[in-house]
């Protein structure tokens, strides 16, 4: 797919300063690696240097969207859905900062909900979402995807919570999570980096892409994208071209989506706080990641690059886990309500003067009543 650029002066598309919700992080023990709250702290206490066409700014991380690493694996000793996901609760005690999704193993349960609905009604309106990982918990017979994960997307209906999954290949492929997506189509689906290219497999991005555009095309299903890794190279390098990200962009603009496109990184894992690169530390690495993003949407963008930033680095994530809208959207919420009653006011009025006029009364009456009913 071509991309044509949008030619705007630099003036036109300052850089954008705002909060930022993180929708990707994780939280607890991977393999004989611990991550620690303190190893998301740095990115939430200190505002992160934005520098897009020499407009520079400060961005803040208002919230990350925390799951359980406990949950996923734990060198053969995993924790199970009701455990592992407590373990990680503790640790963000009394830090609002911080919002969990649950970590749910269909491959270990083969569909009893029976721990995710413990786990649920022992810590009610803790927990977001849910969260899948089928290439870390893979089902044993692929044939029992389906069978396994249904009451799970079942449950998420019934609660009204996004469902993230890693999405890569094989039984976590766009095309096995879109059909899987497909039986509940109102229920929102993330998928977890685009498409993940690990072990360089270019085609489950390019799996993820078309699913993203069949799903605003055809409304299958809800299809949401996470952008954590993409455009990053295999020498860990974040690219200033962004090619991916503009190609899922391109595709949410032309098709009414760039509500569905969310902002995160997968920390602590890589240079994002697991090791720290020779060339920047995690703090710059998370700087210019956000900072390439918002180079493309200034770009592609140009005037428009604010408000579409404020999508994907704020508003769509706060939307979809929180069910909150931006002040900017309470205020046009609030100017349509308002608008709205001054139309039905007129309405009445209009209907109340014609039926008056039908009725042989003239508005020198009708105003004369009027005037008596207020005295």
């Amino acid at each position: 797919m071509r991309i044509s650029p949008v030619k705007t002066p630099v003036a036109a598309a300052p850089a954008f300063k705002a909060k930022i919700i993180d929708g990707h992080a994780h939280l607890g023990k991977w393999g004989d690696k611990y991550y620690g709250v303190e190893m998301l702290d740095k990115f939430i206490k200190e505002p992160i240097n934005i520098n897009v066409d020499g407009v520079k700014s400060q961005d803040t991380i208002e919230k990350m969207i925390v799951s359980s690493a406990f949950a996923i694996t734990d060198n053969g000793r995993m924790a199970d859905e009701l455990t592992g996901n407590e373990q990680m609760l503790k640790m963000i005690e009394g830090k609002k900062e911080y919002v969990p999704i649950a970590v749910c193993q269909p491959n270990k349960t083969g569909g009893d909900i029976s721990k995710l609905e413990e786990l649920f009604n022992k810590y009610p309106e803790k927990f977001k979402g849910l969260k899948f990982h089928p290439t870390a918990l893979p089902m044993e017979n692929e044939s029992d995807f389906m069978k396994a994960y249904e009451p799970y997307m079942k449950f998420a209906q019934k609660k009204k919570l996004p469902c993230f999954f890693h999405c890569q290949g094989g039984q976590a492929s766009a095309w096995n999570i879109y059909d899987l997506a497909q039986k509940t189509p109102e229920v929102p689906v993330i998928l977890g980096h685009s498409g993940s290219i690990a072990n360089g497999e270019n085609i489950n991005r390019e799996n993820a892409i078309k699913v993203f555009e069949d799903a605003l095309k055809t409304k299958k299903a809800n299809i949401y994208m996470d952008l954590s890794w993409v455009d990053w190279s295999e020498q860990g390098f974040p690219s200033k071209e962004q090619p991916n990200i503009k190609r899922i962009l391109t595709v949410a603009k032309e098709n009414n989506g760039l509500n569905k496109v969310m902002f995160g990184t997968d920390a602590p894992l890589g240079c994002f706080g697991e090791w720290e690169s020779p060339h920047f530390n995690n703090k710059t690495c998370y700087s210019d990641t956000v900072n390439f993003i918002k180079k493309t949407v200034s770009n592609m963008f140009g005037r428009e690059s604010k408000k579409v930033n404020n999508k994907i680095f704020y508003e769509n994530a706060s939307q979809l886990y929180l069910n909150t809208l931006s002040p900017k959207q309470k205020l046009i919420k609030k100017g349509s309500i308002a608008a709205g009653a001054v139309l039905l006011c007129a309405a009445g009025a209009a209907f109340f003067l014609k039926n008056n006029s039908k009725s042989g009364t003239s508005n020198t009456e009708l105003k004369s009543k009027i005037n008596t009913r207020k005295k």
